[in-house]
């Protein structure tokens, strides 16, 4: 239970311490209902709570489960008391997104059934640089007893992923743009991590930790956790 000591102990250090709508063109589904400011959204004095619910409501656009509490790290950022950024973690459990658009031949579900997508969402970072890796999810099914670990990418490495193989290759870069243009529409402008991982179908416990580079800021987000059911 390596998984399950660490999850535990990540959630006291916290505690003590303080994602495809599939829109190819000829196929447009889900859309958020109000967008959230990407590239102005910062970590003030006064608008940490704003932000926070602004983070909430992107994410439940998409259909995603919220963690259970936000995140922060410090001296992260030149434009806020103590360089504070604010983060939030949500799970979306396949399938996803749901839609009742078929196309014969083409599976347009990004998550699939007994899947997870983690995603993890600051604000108040800075466009991505050459250093996207840092961010880490370590998770356990009380279920079925699988458990892992691993790194998350940025949002474009998923939408890649989110492009059917059958999609020929004279529409894959339309098909990547139009679902890049949908997630920017209503998360932040960088610092955005997701990977889907098989975790089959149970309770899962998941947490959510590590560091992203703010413009040559190392930042370190304490972890924070969050249960999600999958079918």
């Amino acid at each position: 239970m390596t998984v399950l000591r660490r999850i535990t102990t990540l959630a006291a250090i916290a505690t003590s311490s303080t994602a495809l709508a599939f829109a190819i063109p000829a196929v447009a589904t889900a859309t958020p209902a109000e967008p959230v400011p990407a590239a102005t959204a910062t970590a003030t004095p006064n608008d940490l709570l704003g932000v926070y619910q602004s983070a909430l409501d992107a994410l439940k656009a998409f259909g995603m489960d919220p963690f259970l509490y936000p995140t922060v790290a410090a001296f992260c950022s030149d434009s806020s008391t103590l360089g504070l950024v604010p983060a939030i973690a949500g799970a979306v459990p396949g399938p996803w997104p749901k839609t009742n658009v078929a196309i014969p031949g083409l599976d347009l579900t990004a998550v699939k059934t007994g899947q997870t997508m983690f995603t993890f969402v600051p604000y108040g970072i800075g466009a991505d640089t050459s250093t996207v890796s840092g961010m880490q999810i370590a998770w356990l099914n009380l279920s079925n007893g699988r458990s892992g670990t691993a790194a998350m990418g940025p949002l474009t490495d998923i939408f890649k992923a989110m492009v059917p193989p059958e999609v020929p290759p004279e529409v894959r870069p339309l098909a990547e743009r139009a679902i890049h243009d949908f997630f920017a529409a209503a998360l932040p402008l960088g610092g955005v991590r997701a990977i889907p991982v098989d975790t089959g179908s149970g309770t899962v416990l998941a947490a959510v930790f590590g560091t992203v580079d703010n413009g040559g800021h190392p930042c370190f987000f304490l972890p924070t956790v969050g249960i999600t059911s999958v079918r």
